[in-house]
């Protein structure tokens, strides 16, 4: 872990992992086995586990930029009620995370229990080992 860079450096990180992800699974050839759906879900489901407090600490870091900086709206609007909306916003999406979470660990334990029978190529002998 890698803590010798900015949190933007960190989330933006994250989310090229993500779309990494997207482009590599959007060809379903990539999956042979039950196994490496139910393991990604879990590496994402990982993922989803600490999204929740991530979101938490950007409200306790706008919190800490709000009482050490005299804030302002570049468009002059009012920036108390932008900042409690960018608030509300933030614990919204925790709770919404934390769902994401629950649904993505029931995925988890359905496909704990699904396997596939194994089929040896033409040219492949079992043995009895």
């Amino acid at each position: 872990m890698d803590l010798n860079r900015t949190p933007e450096t960190i989330a933006y990180a994250a989310a090229q992992e993500v779309q990494a992800l997207n482009h590599l699974t959007f060809n379903t050839d990539v999956f042979t086995y039950p196994a490496e759906v139910q393991s990604t879900a879990c590496g994402l489901n990982k993922l989803l586990l600490n999204l929740p407090q991530s979101l938490s600490q950007l409200i306790a870091g706008l919190n800490h930029v709000e009482q050490i900086r005299e804030l302002r709206t570049h468009d002059g609007s009012d920036v108390g009620q932008a900042v409690e909306g960018a608030r509300a916003d933030l614990a919204n999406a925790v709770a919404h995370a934390r769902l994401a979470q629950q649904a993505l660990q029931a995925v988890v334990d359905g496909l704990a229990v699904v396997g596939a029978r194994y089929v040896p190529a033409d040219d492949e002998e079992l043995s009895d080992v």
